[in-house]
């Protein structure tokens, strides 16, 4: 692993981009997975047989209504009141129809959808009728719906990589073959896998497809005790579709710390989308939304409104120490391609494989932080050549050669930066390095 000649500008430009990215969301709100419980065509049978619910207050289920027909459609109380007290009531069009089958879909999903914002319910979300759908449906649901449910199989969507937003797909119960034992194991591979479990029922003790109420409130109990976050359907798809552009919202260096901006990625996302995220560079400063501030939770992260666009990040200039490298002569930041970083990935190096036959030139180009006596906890951040973030970790490490050989697990063979120093922000240093 060599320390590479690092040019002046090479060096500007991982200064700049150092704190690009800084905002983490935290997967699943701090829970080891999700899951989700989603009720079709508004049943008078779920809202009088879920009134467990009134003793579970931590957990929220969706309701898609048709607004025309059914139970919803003919007494839409019994849902509202379900609303009131915090869950979900989603559109599942006017009529039930078949989209795909020469529907009216602007009757069928907008008109529904603005009948019910009559009501005073914003519909962020559509699961449709008969898990129909092409790319038409799709289109037309976009126009008003931020999220779509589909069905038909595992019902488990990933944290990682994001998925078809007009078609997550969902776990549905059937009267005749479906088992409390296979739901179980759905929420099991979303607590050991990190995903998204979402359910489909229509009846709870009565109607069609029924589950009976004792099946379902098992299973909700069952999610809960697994640790997953019980939450409705628009909840968790916000929290989700949020941290897909969080995530890569670049920031702004100001006077004494940063300013952090992105967009919506939609217009009918919620109006409130809490979000738990980690925040690189925020320790020992304060942290503010719309000059609120943001307090950090007891494990140091924070819960943040997505929804505000923007954050910022005020106290103690954050990279002054990077201003100061890239002050410095070109000079003094060439350095031999025989220096060495780590000798081999297999060994752990000792510092004098930091050393060149010019030691004047190395020390120009891999300075050193201040280590303390033995390993101490050190952040990295490792950019590729084009500046952009590809690693940010903690790790314990007694020199910057092992910090590197610490991080680079997983990292392509290549050319890299390293910025790294102490987790309080200061000691930062940059360094080219290879795998």
């Amino acid at each position: 692993m060599e320390c590479l000649k690092l040019s002046f500008a090479a060096l500007s430009l991982v200064a700049v981009s150092a704190f690009a990215g800084p905002i983490t969301t935290v997967p699943w709100n701090g829970h080891p997975g999700a899951a989700s419980f989603t009720f079709d065509d508004g049943l008078h049978s779920q809202t009088n047989n879920l009134t467990f619910l009134d003793n579970m207050p931590d957990v929220t289920v969706t309701f898609f209504v048709c607004t025309n027909t059914m139970g919803f459609g003919s007494n839409t109380q019994p849902h509202l009141n379900y609303a009131k007290k915090g869950h979900e009531i989603g559109n599942h069009t006017a009529t039930h129809k078949n989209l795909t089958q020469n529907a009216d879909l602007n009757s069928e999903i907008s008109g529904a959808a603005s009948k019910l914002r009559g009501m005073g319910l914003e519909a962020t979300s559509l699961a449709t009728p008969y898990c129909a759908q092409n790319q038409t449906v799709k289109n037309a649901i976009n126009k008003e719906h931020f999220i779509s449910r589909g069905c038909g199989g595992s019902g488990l969507t990933g944290w990682d990589t994001e998925p078809d937003w007009m078609q997550i797909d969902s776990h549905y119960w059937q009267q005749n073959g479906s088992t409390v034992s296979a739901f179980k194991s759905s929420a099991d591979q979303a607590a050991s896998q990190s995903k998204w479990h979402v359910q489909l029922n229509h009846g709870v003790g009565a109607d069609w497809d029924v589950i009976s109420a004792a099946d379902i409130k098992t299973l909700i109990e069952y999610a809960v005790s697994k640790k997953l976050w019980v939450a409705s359907f628009s909840t968790v798809g916000a929290y989700l579709r949020a941290h897909f552009t969080i995530d890569k919202a670049a920031a702004t260096n100001t006077a004494n710390g940063f300013t952090v901006k992105w967009t919506s990625p939609h217009a009918h996302m919620p109006k409130s989308v809490p979000l738990r995220v980690k925040i690189q560079g925020a320790q020992g400063k304060t942290v503010s939304q719309k000059g609120k501030e943001i307090k950090p939770n007891s494990d140091g992260t924070y819960t943040i409104e997505f929804m505000a666009l923007e954050l910022e990040v005020s106290g103690e200039a954050l990279s002054s120490s990077s201003s100061k490298q890239v002050k410095s002569s070109s000079s003094s930041v060439v350095s031999s391609s025989s220096s060495k970083l780590a000798e081999s990935s297999s060994s752990a190096p000792s510092s004098s494989s930091m050393q060149s036959s010019s030691s004047s030139e190395t020390n120009g180009i891999a300075p050193r932080i201040a280590f303390e006596s033995g390993a101490v906890m050190v952040h990295c951040q490792v950019f590729d050549a084009n500046g952009q973030l590809m690693m940010s970790k903690n790790v314990m490490a007694g020199s910057a050669s092992e910090a590197w050989n610490n991080v680079k697990a997983g990292l392509m063979n290549g050319v890299y930066f390293m910025r790294y120093g102490k987790i309080d922000g200061r000691n930062t240093q940059i360094i080219q390095v290879r795998k």
